[in-house]
């Protein structure tokens, strides 16, 4: 996000000018701390692993979906960059850092999960410091961040909810703005958030619309966990494809907003359904037409290059009246 504020958060050099010293070792902190490399087998990273309680990364969102940028190279090539680890004085197991994805893609896939595991005693500003730089592999959720940044200011001692944003912004390093979005999407409700697939996944411009949506609800009289359930009955013919899905629900989910604190039904837009139904999870074909049927959108997604020939080719057929 900001160079200058990752150095600037804990007060430490960034752990992202880590250097190896050999194969084996490595250090991070410009040489504050030593690791060494571990590998945990796949039939022990269960049990002998586990998430330390300064990652941020949401454990709950975790699943295939979430996971599906680096499940299938993961599976098939192995994990290709190192997680961080301390170990636990009591358990014995090894408490991540970061790469819980990647933990939880070695569980389901059945492959070993290298490591990093620090040496020495490591304080927790200089675990945070590790744990910020960390988020290069996958960036953070706008209210994983806002956790990551809360445990900053608990750390340097500042009373959140007394701090004017612009002085809490200034002390952690950050924008205004950029704080100001992140608080207010870790404000949204959980369990708004989860009617989502991979919900900690959803496009960042997503947030300033839940967050009004939840306002309207909540100036309506009603309690966001129940219209939540209710909300969920909707979701009954989504896309297979994750990021149309994620698109589907916060439409869907406007309408059901209007309708439950106006009383009223969103005006009619598009009606979308299925062509077909594919065996993989990720092809489609559907119709899209306007509320004034004056307009009509096909889409299609992995359903093959032959077929696409073959429907691109009759269209054409169809448009010059040879059909």
């Amino acid at each position: 996000m900001m160079k200058k504020g990752k150095s600037l958060l804990t007060g430490s050099a960034k752990s992202r000018t880590s250097s190896l010293t050999s194969s084996q070792t490595r250090t991070y902190l410009n040489g504050a701390v030593t690791a060494k490399r571990v590998v945990i087998p796949a039939s022990e990273v269960e049990s002998k692993t586990d998430i330390h309680p300064l990652n941020p990364r949401n454990q709950e969102a975790l699943t295939l979906d979430a996971v599906r940028d680096i499940f299938p190279s993961i599976c098939e090539n192995g994990v290709n960059q190192e997680g961080v680890a301390v170990r636990c004085p009591t358990t014995g197991k090894l408490l991540l850092l970061d790469a819980s994805r990647r933990r939880f893609s070695c569980i389901n896939g059945g492959v070993d999960l290298p490591l990093w595991e620090l040496q020495e005693d490591v304080r927790d500003d200089q675990m945070l410091g590790i744990i910020n730089d960390s988020q290069e592999v996958k960036r953070w959720s706008y209210p994983e961040h806002a956790r990551y940044l809360l445990t900053i200011a608990e750390r340097k001692g500042i009373d959140v909810e007394n701090t004017k944003i612009e002085d809490l912004a200034a002390a952690l390093s950050i924008g205004r703005e950029s704080l100001r979005k992140r608080l207010e999407a870790n404000n949204v409700e959980l369990s708004m958030r989860k009617v989502f697939v991979d919900f900690e996944g959803i496009p960042n411009s997503f947030y300033s619309k839940l967050a009004k949506y939840q306002r309207a609800l909540i100036k309506a009289g009603k309690e966001i966990d129940k219209s939540m359930a209710e909300f969920k009955k909707n979701l009954t013919d989504l896309s297979y494809d994750v990021s149309e899905s994620q698109r589907e629900t916060l439409d869907l989910l406007e309408s059901f907003v209007v309708e439950n604190t106006t009383g009223k039904p969103k005006k009619a837009t598009w009606e979308t359904n299925k062509l077909a139904e594919f065996e993989d999870k990720n092809a489609y074909a559907k119709v899209s037409r306007s509320a004034d049927r004056n307009m009509v959108k096909f889409e299609f997604s992995r359903i093959g290059s032959e077929k696409m020939n073959k429907i691109d080719a009759y269209i054409k057929r169809v448009l010059s009246g040879d059909e």
